[in-house]
C-alpha cells in the first residue's frame, strides 16, 4: 500500500473510531504520521482552501481526499505534479476530475483566512474562551504553538541522557528529544512530557509517602519514584496500570478509594479537558465541545473531595486543561487551602499546558 492511501485510510479509522493518534500512528512510517497528525492540526484550514475553491457542497469520503492532498501541498516540502496525481488516484473514479481541479488550484495558490480561528485551525470557541480568560496576544500565542511540530520529551529512569537530546531547564532527569521515542529503550527512558514532570516532581518536594491516585499511563509514579518516594499507584483501569510493574498498584474508581490508611502526599492529576496537550494531540480540538467541561469539572469535584480524605498533610491537584472551571474553580469549591502559588504552564512556553495546586484541607 503506497503512503498517501495508508495516511487516508488511518486518518479515516482515527476519526470513524475516535481514536488516539500517537497510539494508531505507532510503527507506520515517518511520510505516513507526518500526513495524518499534518490533516489533524490544520483540518479547517485545509477545508477552508478545498472549499474557497469548490464552492459547493463536497461529499465527506472526497473531502477526506482533498485534505490529504491539501495538506500536502500547503504544507510539505513535495514535488506539486506528484502530490496532486497520486492523491487523486485515492477518489473515486467518479470525483477524479473535480479533486484534480481543486488540488491544482491549491497548488498554485492557497487563499489565506484572516480570522484566527481559521488561519491557526481551531474551533472559534476555543480561540474565544482563550481570548477571553488569557487576552488577545496570548490566545494567539497558544494557539501558534499548538501548531508546531512537537517532538516528545522523556524521563531518564537511569540517569544517563539520550542521544540527540538537550536536558530540561523545568525539571531535573528530564530531556527534550529533536526526534522521535521509536528507538529508544523504555527500561532506560519513559516518555513524558517536561510540564506533567513538573507536575510530578512538584508533589515530590511535598513528602516521600504519596499515592498517585489517578496513575496511568504512570510516567508521574516513575518520576516520583526517582526522588526516592515511596508510591503507591492507583486507577480505575487495569490495562493502563500494567505497564508499572516495578510498584505498588491499586485498582480503584478514585471518587471511592478504600484505603486503610491515610497518606502524606495525594497527587491527583485528574481526568480533563486536556486543551493542554493538543499540540501533541491535534484531534482533541475537534472532538471536543465547550458543554464538556461542566462534566469533567463534576468528576474532577468528586476526585478532589476523595483525594482530600486520602491525604494526611497535602494533595497536589493538577490538570492539563487551559480552561479555570477545571482548575481555579473546582479548587475554589472544594474548600481547601492554596499553599503557596499555583503552578501554571501553557504551550507557548515549550511544554504541554498545566495547571496546579498544592492543598490542605
Amino acid at each position: 500500500m503506497k503512503e498517501r492511501e495508508r495516511a487516508l485510510q488511518l486518518y479515516r479509522r482515527i476519526e470513524r473510531e475516535s481514536l488516539f493518534a500517537s497510539l494508531v500512528l505507532i510503527g507506520e512510517p515517518a511520510v505516513v504520521r507526518t500526513i495524518v497528525l499534518g490533516i489533524l492540526r490544520w483540518r479547517s484550514r485545509l477545508d477552508f482552501a478545498i472549499d474557497f475553491y469548490a464552492k459547493s457542497k463536497i461529499e465527506p469520503e472526497i473531502r477526506d481526499v482533498l485534505r490529504v492532498g491539501a495538506y500536502q501541498l500547503m504544507f510539505m516540502d513535495v514535488a506539486k505534479y506528484a502530490a496532486v496525481a497520486e492523491t487523486v488516484s485515492l477518489a473515486p473514479k467518479r470525483a477524479r476530475g473535480f479533486a484534480n481541479a481543486i488540488l491544482r488550484r491549491i497548488s498554485e495558490k492557497s487563499p489565506e483566512p484572516n480570522d484566527l480561528a481559521t488561519r491557526t485551525a481551531h474551533p472559534q470557541w476555543l480561540i474565544d474562551r482563550w481570548t477571553r480568560n488569557y487576552g488577545v496576544e496570548k490566545a494567539e500565542a497558544i494557539a501558534n504553538a499548538n501548531q508546531q511540530l512537537s517532538y516528545p520529551d522523556v524521563l531518564s529512569l537511569t540517569g544517563e541522557a539520550p542521544p540527540d537530546s538537550e536536558p530540561s531547564t523545568l525539571v531535573d532527569g528530564i530531556y527534550k528529544l529533536r526526534g522521535s521515542t521509536a528507538d529508544l529503550d523504555r527500561a532506560k527512558f519513559w516518555p513524558m512530557d517536561e510540564g506533567s514532570a513538573a507536575v510530578a516532581a512538584l508533589a515530590a518536594k511535598q513528602g516521600n509517602d504519596i499515592i498517585d491516585l489517578a496513575a496511568a499511563p504512570g510516567g508521574k509514579t516513575l518520576l516520583m519514584k526517582t526522588r526516592g518516594a515511596n508510591v503507591v499507584s492507583n486507577d480505575v483501569s487495569l490495562t493502563r496500570l500494567l505497564t508499572l510493574k516495578h510498584t505498588k498498584r491499586v485498582i480503584s474508581d478514585a471518587r471511592r478509594a478504600a484505603f486503610r490508611r491515610r497518606f502524606e502526599v495525594v497527587l491527583l492529576d485528574a481526568p480533563c479537558s486536556a486543551t493542554g496537550t493538543i499540540r501533541k494531540n491535534p484531534e482533541i480540538k475537534w472532538r471536543l465541545r465547550e458543554s464538556d467541561l461542566a462534566s469533567f469539572a463534576n468528576l474532577q469535584r468528586e476526585l478532589l473531595a476523595s483525594a482530600l480524605e486520602l491525604a494526611s498533610e497535602t494533595v497536589v491537584y493538577s490538570t492539563c486543561s487551559l480552561e479555570p472551571e477545571e482548575n481555579d474553580e473546582v479548587v475554589a469549591s472544594s474548600g481547601a487551602k492554596i499553599i503557596g502559588d499555583p503552578l501554571r504552564l501553557t504551550p507557548d512556553g515549550g511544554t504541554d499546558g498545566f495547571t496546579a495546586f498544592v492543598l490542605r484541607r
